[in-house]
């Protein structure tokens, strides 16, 4: 009996759904879906679950990482200054305001400086 209630209830709310859409223009629907994707970006950086102040990767493949120290991505991370755990890339490397370059050393979950990498400010 609730499978029928169900059913009819999807059926009410597509009708109502087409409906509604009936009187919209390429143009509007372009704009809704784009408020879609919008919604969809974000939903996907805070519902993703990520280990407390550290980052991750969402459903997208994207780099999130949590600020706050809940276990949900807050945003999104950058992989050229923050180590992300699940990402198959080379050994990261960051460059400060000096040119002074910096890469990451999982043995001992710090940065190291790298001399030969150094890019000098122009």
């Amino acid at each position: 009996m609730m499978t029928g209630i169900g059913a009819r209830v999807r059926l009410w709310m597509v009708g109502a759904g087409a409906l509604a859409l009936a009187g919209c223009t390429s143009t509007d629907m372009e704009a809704f879906a784009a408020g879609l994707q919008m919604a969809a970006d974000d939903l996907s950086v805070t519902m993703t679950m990520v280990p407390a102040w550290e980052c991750g990767v969402n459903a997208q493949g994207y780099a999130v990482c949590d600020d706050t120290g809940d276990g949900y991505a807050d945003r999104y991370g950058d992989p050229d200054y923050e180590f992300v755990h699940g990402w198959n890339y080379g050994v990261p490397t960051r460059v400060n305001d000096y040119g002074e370059a910096f890469q990451y050393d999982g043995s001992c979950d710090c940065w190291r400086r790298e001399p030969s990498l150094d890019t000098y400010p122009q």
